[in-house]
């Protein structure tokens, strides 16, 4: 994946933008408030998600327009293509000339990785941030997966009514093995997938964090499931399942919540044996959220044979020499788009493109 070039009109504060990336570093500094998170939003949106900063679509365009204009050019294995999003109150989008019924068509057409500071969120707070990351990131290399997810949470939903009516109806509790058999089989195929996604993040996941902490230091990834289960096939984990679920069943009934499932699973990331999120430093909670992204990109190029485009927002902050000089020279062979505010920073690239911003206009340097 190779984008060769952006075009961005009144996206947010960037009233006319064009960009010709290189084929591997680009660096884009400037000042805080000046728009170097803009051009990275931009070129993610062609993803065919929602903005990594906000929900509302509006939010996107320019005070002084009424709507705005992204244009990508990009390579993939297959051949080159031409991308457009024009949004207003939302999104509408076009690949090579054909307007498309959702933007969300974009998926699988262009692959990106993105990381902001909002991802130290991974490592540093609760287990919905790390459940949302790998639940993503399966997402994007199984089309079936958001779908047997969205089921699961249909399930528990449903479940968790019962549950709550089940005082004043005690006929429902005779219902509660029925629904206790599908959750355990929806669930052992999620709590699979994520346990195959897992193995395969963890070998990516500890080279790169080798590569970013100079060998100093050792990173391991656990899957900590809500259940125990001898066999980590579909039917071994449902089996277990469901007897963890009949075994809970009081304390559920009195707290009127399922307390089993994947839905209460967590990962664990250990830095030399010891809990990232406890006791990491801050330089490397972001190393480790870094790893965690990165390690997504190398599986998707593994699975999906396509190369992500890499983009890194306000990633040197915090990270020591080393670990920048990772980031700016030893990332090999795929195209990385880095903002950063520090130009002392952007004298140690040794190679690749560096691109001013100021007041929302974009000046290449170098």
């Amino acid at each position: 994946m190779l984008v060769s070039n952006i075009k961005i009109k009144n996206f947010r504060n960037i009233e006319s933008a064009e960009i010709f990336p290189d084929r591997e570093i680009n660096v884009i500094y400037g000042d805080n408030g000046q728009g170097k998170t803009n051009i990275i939003e931009a070129v993610w949106l062609f993803t065919g998600c929602k903005s990594f900063r906000t929900s509302k679509d509006s939010e996107l365009v320019n005070f002084s327009a009424e709507n705005a204009e992204i244009r990508l050019d990009f390579e993939n294995s297959v051949r080159e293509n031409s991308a457009a999003l024009f949004i207003d109150k939302k999104r509408l989008a076009a690949l090579n000339g054909v307007n498309l019924d959702s933007p969300r068509e974009l998926i699988g057409k262009f692959y990106s990785v993105v990381f902001s500071p909002v991802h130290i969120s991974l490592v540093k707070e609760g287990p919905l941030n790390r459940r949302k990351f790998i639940d993503t990131a399966i997402s994007q290399i199984d089309s079936l997966y958001a779908k047997k997810l969205t089921y699961y949470n249909h399930l528990i939903h449903q479940k968790n009514a019962l549950l709550k009516n089940a005082a004043e109806n005690a006929s429902l509790i005779g219902t509660f093995d029925i629904w206790d058999e599908k959750i355990a089989v929806s669930g052992a195929e999620i709590t699979a997938a994520r346990l195959g996604y897992i193995k395969k993040l963890s070998e990516k996941v500890c080279e790169i964090y080798a590569g970013i902490s100079g060998k100093k230091e050792m990173i391991d990834i656990k899957y900590l499931s809500s259940v125990r289960f001898s066999e980590e096939t579909v039917n071994g984990i449902a089996s277990a399942y469901f007897e963890e679920l009949k075994r809970t069943r009081p304390g559920d009934m009195y707290l009127k919540n399922t307390s089993t499932g994947p839905h209460r699973d967590d990962i664990e990331i250990l830095i030399n044996g010891i809990s990232a999120r406890k006791f990491g430093s801050q330089g490397q909670q972001r190393s480790a959220s870094l790893a965690l992204k990165l390690g997504e990109a190398e599986i998707i190029k593994d699975e999906k044979k396509e190369q992500p485009v890499i983009l890194l927002d306000d990633v040197m902050s915090e990270l020591d020499i080393t670990r920048q000089n990772y980031i700016l020279n030893k990332m090999k062979d795929k195209q990385v788009f880095i903002t950063c505010c520090e130009e002392e920073t952007v004298s140690r690239l040794n190679a690749g493109k560096v691109i001013r911003v100021e007041n929302g206009k974009a000046v290449e340097i170098k």
